[in-house]
């Protein structure tokens, strides 16, 4: 967003916070009002959340976490969920699965062995993903609508899936978690990198509708069962669809013009009636059976207690509504402990400073500006991709950018960068959008204190900006941004099952090296040290694996302890003694390194951060380098810097820029 595209703008900005509760009454984007409450009536957002809240409030929690090997097991661990209750199951790697495990903190973990493989028929493998929902909602139920209703539970959403798609693993959790029936389809609607045209729009919409209308609960008008979709699968982000007369935004000047062929947000689109009105609100999740369980997980279960929030603009018409002052108060207020920093808080070397040791927040609210790879901040300074935070914890993400979305499965692009590093839910914009189109800070704040979810506080429900426009949501749209103890979610003990969790797996392991000098042991005693959370042991083991045979695997499960404790040094040693490099090592390296480059005088760095540039265009970190290795390694070296890179580049474009760098 620039100062000329809103002052183009300004005038469509128009949010209503209701009186009643804080959430937006919807007006037709042609005309008269949509949704909008009779009097004495609750606003249909606060409802909606307050059923979200309400089966969450009432489904006890086992404080536990099962980490299990493979979909057939995830199933079969969900299926045990009961009404007594329920509990995080993950499907084990290395990069997600440790940020959940830290955040909720369970009395124990347990790792499952694998009960077999998912059925090669993909008609059975939607069997057994709706049963396994279903058994976990009532016991003996095969359809989710019906277990639901044993339960006394009505639906308030639908699940859109493939069982030929990896993100079914977000689609049976949802489906159990919040009691919501399963649509599969496996007809092609592109990537989320892609846009879609018009006649496919039309049938994924009609999909959508079909959907909701098989359940045979109300779905057409927002304020009756069905008011949100989620579409667990792979689906263009943009679309190109046919609009009713009136329905398409058109700005005929300043910087960002639309013209033929600019897509809008599918997520934004879909879930409308042809005039434009919502029946539903949607979001999207996609990924690898993995990421798509943590998504999943961390919208049931993760909490949420704390929340950052960082401005980048200046002061003026306008822009002074995205202050982030009355958010973080508001949120305060909810029980949230905030930080916040605006302006010169807010500079590009402010940010990077706080970038060092991960982002340890629960909801961050960031107002930006920028293109897919870039996002500016206070002063003038431009981030880029490697500017993005990593998070230590899972995080839920509000990011007003223009562009972050565009690519949404690229993770050198901003929005893509966000989810790899562990949003699980994220709102942004897949294209230009211009300011207004983007519900305020302290809008999203005030909604979330009537727990109206966040897919829903976010958007925006009045003026030009109600019609089918450019920003879309990853993610859960039934999460609250609300603390567990506003949600009165409680937690119960695990079962005395005689389970081995980690705890003890990593104590034997330790016996394992100390008794049978086993090397490997000490590593799978890390492993799990780690996964845990426990930092400081893990970085003592260190000091006794990093001469050992087993040191090259050893090393990966330190870098993350050392990061979060910020010591480059020890980073540098870890990291080049990896076997394989974590998928965050390099963004580890580089977020410790960068603010100190002015200072540094260790060639070994120096040299290590020139042969390990991130992304595909190694001339962005390298022009970031050049002042230090000039100065640390001298003009002769530097040179043989460059010479090294050009050779691996196959790209003309980008080899030209690295040679400017000579």
């Amino acid at each position: 967003m620039t100062a000329a595209n809103l002052s183009a703008s300004v005038a469509a900005l128009a949010v209503l916070a209701h009186a009643a509760g804080g959430a937006a009454a919807q007006t037709a984007p042609a005309a008269s009002a949509q949704g909008a409450p009779r009097a004495g009536e609750t606003p249909w957002p606060i409802v909606l959340g307050q059923r979200a809240a309400a089966l969450e409030r009432d489904w006890p929690i086992v404080n536990q976490v099962v980490l299990v090997p493979d979909g057939r097991t995830y199933l079969d661990e969900i299926a045990k969920w009961s009404p007594a209750g329920r509990w995080p199951v993950l499907i084990e790697e290395s990069n997600f699965t440790p940020m959940f495990v830290r955040a909720f903190a369970p009395d124990r973990v347990v790792r499952r062995e694998s009960v077999g493989a998912m059925p090669a028929d993909r008609a059975e493998r939607e069997k057994l993903i709706a049963t396994s929902a279903a058994e976990a909602i009532s016991d003996g139920f095969a359809d989710v609508i019906a277990a639901a209703a044993k339960r006394g539970v009505m639906p308030s959403m639908v699940v859109i899936a493939s069982a030929d798609d990896p993100a079914w693993t977000a689609a049976a959790a949802l489906a159990a978690g919040r009691c919501a029936p399963i649509y599969f389809t496996s007809e092609p609607y592109g990537t989320p990198d892609d846009t879609m045209d018009a006649a496919r729009f039309k049938a994924l919409s009609a999909e959508l509708e079909r959907a909701a209308e098989r359940t045979g609960l109300g779905w057409k008008g927002l304020g009756d069962a069905l008011d949100a979709f989620v579409v667990c699968r792979d689906i263009a982000w943009k679309c190109d669809p046919e609009l009713a007369p009136g329905l398409k935004i058109e700005i005929p000047s300043g910087p960002f013009p639309t013209a033929p062929g600019q897509p809008v947000s599918t997520l934004n689109t879909l879930g409308r009636h042809q005039d434009g009105v919502w029946w539903a609100i949607g979001s999207g999740i996609f990924g690898s059976e993995q990421r798509s369980a943590y998504v999943a997980m961390c919208s049931l279960f993760a909490p949420r207690r704390t929340a950052w929030l960082t401005n980048a603009y200046e002061s003026g018409p306008g822009w002074s509504a995205y202050e982030v002052g009355p958010a973080a108060t508001k949120f305060e207020r909810q029980g949230f402990a905030t930080q916040s920093w605006s302006k010169e808080q807010n500079t590009l070397d402010a940010w990077r400073r706080t970038l060092m040791g991960g982002f340890d927040c629960d909801v961050l609210v960031a107002n930006s500006h920028g293109i897919s790879t870039q996002f500016g901040l206070f002063g003038g300074g431009t981030a880029t991709v490697g500017d993005v935070p990593l998070f230590d914890r899972p995080t839920a993400v509000h990011f007003l950018h223009s562009f972050s979305l565009q690519f949404p499965a690229n993770p050198t692009t901003v929005g893509g960068a966000f989810l790899a590093h562990g949003a699980y839910a994220y709102y942004g914009s897949v294209y230009e959008p211009l300011l207004p189109a983007f519900a305020t800070p302290e809008l999203i704040a005030e909604r979330s204190g009537y727990l109206v979810p966040f897919a829903v506080s976010t958007r925006v429900f009045e003026g030009s900006f109600a019609r089918p426009w450019r920003t879309a949501s990853y993610g859960d749209p039934l999460m609250i941004l609300a603390t567990p103890e506003r949600l009165g979610v409680r937690r119960v003990a695990p079962p005395a099952d005689g389970a081995v969790d980690l705890k003890q797996e990593a104590a034997a392991n330790l016996k394992r090296f100390r008794d049978d000098s086993d090397t490997l042991a000490i590593a799978k005693a890390m492993r799990d040290l780690e996964l845990l959370g426990s930092d400081e042991k893990v970085i003592k083991l260190w000091a006794l694996a990093k001469d050992l045979d087993t040191a090259p695997v050893a090393a990966g499960f330190v870098l993350g302890p050392m990061f979060r404790a910020r010591d480059l040094d020890a980073l540098v040693g870890a990291y080049a003694a990896c076997k394989v490099t974590p998928p965050k090592a390099r963004d580890m390296l580089w977020q410790l390194a960068t603010p100190r480059l002015n200072t540094l005088s260790n060639a070994h760095l120096v040299a290590l951060l020139s042969r390990d540039p991130r992304g595909p265009d190694p001339s962005v970190d390298l022009a970031l380098l050049r002042p230090t290795g000039l100065r640390v390694l001298g003009r002769d070296a530097w040179a043989r810097v460059i010479s090294d890179a050009e050779a691996v580049i196959a790209d003309e474009t980008v080899r030209a820029r690295v040679s400017a760098l000579r």
